[in-house]
């Protein structure tokens, strides 16, 4: 009689708990929160590492692996979409799993499905906010970004450089001469512009050198600041900040707030 009560209870509690899902539900999204949800006035840019896998439980995407956290700039989303009611009440150095289909996942957040995924897929993903920061914040978080990214490139690459405190820019000079360095108001010069992964974003064309006038406001600050340090016949390169490069918002091959490589050798005297 005993066995059979116990045997009961067992079952009764199997039962119960394979009746009883970990996760709550928001429309098309089953999430499951890692502490309560908090409210309160949100910041505009979120700071997150995600973990993803798709349908058959493979993990595509690993934000630890990266080095830097996803930025999610509220603005830019769908704050009408169930996503974003979630994250928007997942506090700052809290966690949410979510489970939903690729195309309402990437679109909330104003991306675009994966090609190694079909827009109807079920994801896993595990969120983690890092923060949550007003404009103010975001922008002194973006600029310590920088400086890190450009100290640890420098070490990492071994340059010969200087460091210009004033400016926040890394000069190294690569052929010297004796000539008078700067002694000029137009020259023509080779220049590449690259990234810190070494992808270029601009360059002079072969055959085709540019010609840097002093005088033009438009040239990027970055070309004019090492220009302006080297004489007729010297080349140099310089890292720096987005400040002196491409700014804020950056272009199609960098984003903003990131520092850029300048290399350039000053070729010909024009006047």
């Amino acid at each position: 009689m005993r066995i059979a009560y116990y045997f009961c209870i067992i079952s009764l509690a199997v039962l119960t708990s394979c009746g009883e899902s970990p996760y709550e539900q928001l429309g098309n999204i089953q999430y499951k929160r890692g502490d309560s949800a908090c409210a309160g006035a949100n910041k505009n840019h979120w700071l997150m590492d995600l973990r993803a896998k798709n349908a058959a439980d493979s993990t595509y995407l690993n934000t630890f692996s990266l080095g830097r956290k996803i930025e999610i700039h509220t603005p830019q989303i769908d704050t009408a979409s169930d996503l974003y009611k979630l994250l928007s009440t997942t506090c700052a150095g809290d966690s949410i799993e979510l489970k939903l289909d690729a195309t309402a996942f990437y679109t909330s957040l104003n991306g675009s499905v994966p090609l190694n995924l079909k827009g109807e897929e079920n994801i896993t993903v595990k969120v983690w906010m890092r923060d949550k920061l007003s404009d103010v914040e975001h922008i002194a978080y973006k600029k310590i970004f920088e400086a890190k990214a450009a100290n640890a490139y420098v070490k990492e690459n071994k340059w010969n450089a200087v460091y210009d405190t004033a400016m926040d820019v890394y000069i190294e000079r690569l052929k010297k001469n004796e000539s008078a360095r700067g002694d000029f108001n137009k020259v023509k010069i080779k220049y590449e512009i690259s990234s810190l992964n070494d992808r270029s974003i601009a360059n002079s064309k072969i055959g085709n050198l540019f010609v840097y006038d002093k005088n033009d406001k438009e040239v990027i600050t970055g070309i004019s600041y090492l220009v302006d340090r080297l004489a007729v016949g010297e080349s140099g390169r310089v890292l720096v900040p987005s400040a002196l490069a491409y700014g804020e918002n950056g272009n199609e091959k960098v984003p903003g707030y990131m520092p850029v490589i300048i290399e350039i050798e000053v070729v010909e005297k024009i006047e």
